[in-house]
């Protein structure tokens, strides 16, 4: 049985299907497939390579120039390979928003997703900690505290990949006065320090906020685009597209 996926939200979902990350093991999901005709569209992109990684702007318009679509940012860290995340954890900032209810940038609704790749399989729910040292008076580093979120494995057959998320605005509250901080992925245990650490290193902050400032700008420069998004920005082939639950 085929269901039609409302025209609006083709963008959003041919993004997400793009930046997916690819599970050889994966449990199998209903199929996309494309309808015998296609529609066209005038995406507008502007792109920036930034020291910490590389951030990208789009909004879509249909054939006739009217908005269709977006904003949606996209942030991903140096080298990173869609086809090879990294090991053992790989990040990707993203945020879609709509100037005409969102006009100021809010990294409280910017999302953090959290890829974790391990040798062995993840239990049902893990934690990953993102820590913060406490220092104390002439004693040096005697302890911490810790922002965490539950990781989730990808599917039951695909155990050592799994993912999380976080709210961009609350770690770089959290994180103040840092440049980096330390993470530890933790499998928890309902006794007193019975948690076991099955992975760690080390999440740069600075590139987080790199992205934020850079967003003013790139937002203007988009806006300098999309003013005449048939002239100035790309037609694309969007194609309509169908679900089919097996």
């Amino acid at each position: 049985m085929f269901k039609r996926i409302r025209r609006q939200s083709l963008w959003p979902l041919a993004w997400a299907l793009l930046a997916a990350p690819v599970c050889a093991n994966a449990q199998q999901a209903p199929t996309i497939q494309t309808a015998s005709q296609d529609d066209w569209r005038h995406r507008c992109d502007v792109e920036r390579e930034l020291q910490g990684g590389a951030i990208s702007l789009s909004r879509i318009f249909t054939e006739a120039g009217a908005f269709d679509g977006g904003d949606f940012m996209r942030w991903v860290p140096k080298g990173h390979d869609l086809q090879h995340p990294r090991r053992p954890l790989d990040l990707e900032l993203s945020y879609i928003w709509d100037l005409r209810t969102q006009p100021q940038i809010e990294p409280r609704v910017m999302e953090l997703t959290v890829r974790l790749s391990l040798d062995q399989d993840l239990p049902d729910v893990s934690t990953i900690e993102i820590k913060r040292p406490f220092p104390v008076q002439p004693h040096g580093v005697i302890g911490g505290t810790a922002l965490s979120t539950p990781v989730f494995p990808y599917s039951g057959f695909d155990r050592r990949n799994g993912h999380g998320e976080l709210p961009l605005g609350d770690l770089l509250a959290y994180s103040e006065g840092y440049d980096a901080l330390d993470w530890s992925l933790v499998r928890p245990s309902d006794q007193l320090g019975g948690g076991q650490t099955l992975a760690r290193g080390v999440i740069d902050i600075d590139a987080l906020r790199e992205a934020v400032n850079a967003l003013p700008e790139l937002r203007a420069a988009l806006a300098s685009k999309a003013a005449d998004p048939i002239t100035n920005c790309e037609r694309v082939r969007w194609p309509n597209m169908v679900m089919r639950h097996r």
